[in-house]
């Protein structure tokens, strides 16, 4: 659980999801989204001679993050941001959270959740419990 977080929304982050019933929405523009496990770094770039460029995997991830944010109706979000993030590993091996982040953050920025993730000045990341294939709950909101 989000123990610094000041707005309301612990409840969706830390249940990997659902209505959140003490969001305070009204006082900021946020969105919050349930997204597929994503690829390490190590699988996400791919590099041939001098070029890099994003692997087949890495491709389908973004393609499955913007499919999601279009079903949940992500909002396109402006000015300085902070991202609360939940990852659900898919099993038990030995794995570094920020090794995941680069490709969830670039996704939602390919979605339209917002124009750079270089408007991104907060960012807090936990890893819950196991689940099944994976997931990691998103709440990106403005500052």
């Amino acid at each position: 659980m989000f123990l610094t977080m000041s707005i309301g929304c612990t409840t969706f982050i830390s249940s990997g999801g659902g209505q959140c019933n003490t969001c305070y929405s009204d006082l900021m523009q946020h969105t919050q989204l349930i997204l597929p496990w994503p690829p390490s770094v190590n699988n996400y770039w791919m590099s041939s001679g001098n070029m890099r460029y994003i692997s087949k995997r890495g491709r389908v991830f973004r393609q499955a993050v913007a499919e999601e944010c279009a079903t949940q109706g992500a909002q396109s979000l402006e000015g300085r941001l902070a991202v609360h993030v939940a990852l659900f590993p898919p099993d038990k091996r030995k794995r570094d959270v920020d090794n995941v982040l680069k490709a969830l953050l670039d996704a939602c920025e390919h979605a339209g959740c917002y124009e750079s993730d270089s408007q991104i000045d907060e960012l807090h990341v936990v890893r819950q419990e196991i689940r099944t294939s994976g997931s990691c709950t998103i709440l990106i909101y403005t500052l």
